[in-house]
């Protein structure tokens, strides 16, 4: 069956054939199908194909694959998280010695949050009982899957030399190893499409709880800077979330770099704002965009003058 990410995609494709040479048309980084941010951009290019911005989503392996593209100037946007895009931006960590200075933000796109899935009935309750078993390592395609993955065993107390490490190389590769049986537990986005599959296919998951202390939480900081822990509540079509869980948050955003013109930028940032709907429709995690809170003070991270203009307009510059 065709899900609604894969249909928001050949619709955007659709518009971007259908529009004509004159027009403008821009491209939308992503990861292949399965992940968030396939997922996301795929909601985004239909709505902003249907607002006279015309745009196709272009999958690669993973953020670090399509972020040098996108800071290269060969693609005009894409989804990455705060951490990914401060590891760019300074050259470190995946990206150590090939800095993409050129990246700019043009909105936080949602809250993002990421935690440690076990089946409902597992044994597993907290993080500190992953200590012996196996967990998804490396990621191959998505190395900062891997930070993450280490910066949350950090909360609890360990780290990758207490566990046994099964290396993965996607982020939905880790939840397919899990569904297997290959892993003990594996690491996703809260509210993505494929914790929902997994869920549907064990019958069931939970979430593992996040430890809240300012010491666990420095711990975990030291491996993701800019991660904080808040409390998911259950809400319908959540999976893994039967009660509220401490999980890891920091934001999602929505990328261009300095090359994209000033009122292209204007535009998409625009569009967004006026059509939460539209946005939550295709991709139902969207449900975190707020059109009022579109800026966030990320130090390190630069906005886009196309942005700046447009959030000014909104009372929503300087950021806070």
């Amino acid at each position: 069956m065709i899900n609604k990410a894969t249909l928001a995609a050949i619709a955007a494709g659709a518009a971007f054939a259908a529009t004509p040479a004159a027009a403008q048309s821009v491209g939308m980084a992503t990861a292949k199908q399965g992940a968030y941010t396939y997922s996301a951009g795929a909601a985004i290019a239909k709505v902003a194909s249907d607002n006279g911005l015309s745009m196709r989503i272009q999958p690669f392996a993973g953020t670090t694959a399509y972020v040098p593209v996108l800071g290269k100037g060969e693609i005009e946007f894409g989804l990455a998280n705060q951490l990914t895009t401060f590891y760019a931006l300074k050259g470190q960590a995946m990206f150590k010695g090939k800095a993409q200075p050129n990246l700019r933000v043009v909105t936080v796109m949602v809250p993002f949050g990421g935690a440690f899935f076990v089946k409902k009935d597992s044994p597993i309750k907290t993080m500190a009982d992953l200590k012996g078993k196996r967990v998804p390592a490396r990621f191959t395609s998505a190395r900062v899957l891997h930070i993450l993955v280490e910066g949350s065993l950090a909360n609890a107390g360990l780290s990758y030399n207490d566990v046994k490490q099964v290396p993965v190389t996607t982020v939905p590769s880790n939840a397919d190893a899990y569904a297997r049986g290959q892993t003990d537990a594996f690491f996703f986005a809260i509210g993505a499409a494929k914790v929902r599959e997994v869920d549907a296919k064990l019958g069931g998951l939970r979430a593992l709880p996040f430890d809240p202390s300012p010491k666990a939480v420095a711990a975990m900081q030291k491996h993701v800077p800019v991660a904080i822990v808040s409390t998911v509540k259950p809400r319908k079509g959540l999976a893994g979330f039967p009660v509220a869980t401490p999980a890891m948050e920091y934001a999602y955003l929505v990328l261009t770099n300095s090359k994209v013109k000033d009122e292209t930028v204007y535009k998409l940032a625009k569009i967004m704002h006026g059509n939460k709907k539209a946005l939550m429709a295709g991709f139902r995690p969207l449900a975190g965009f707020n059109p009022e809170k579109m800026s966030r003070n990320m130090p390190g991270l630069e906005y886009h003058p196309g942005a700046i203009k447009f959030l000014t307009e909104t009372k929503q510059w300087p950021a806070k």
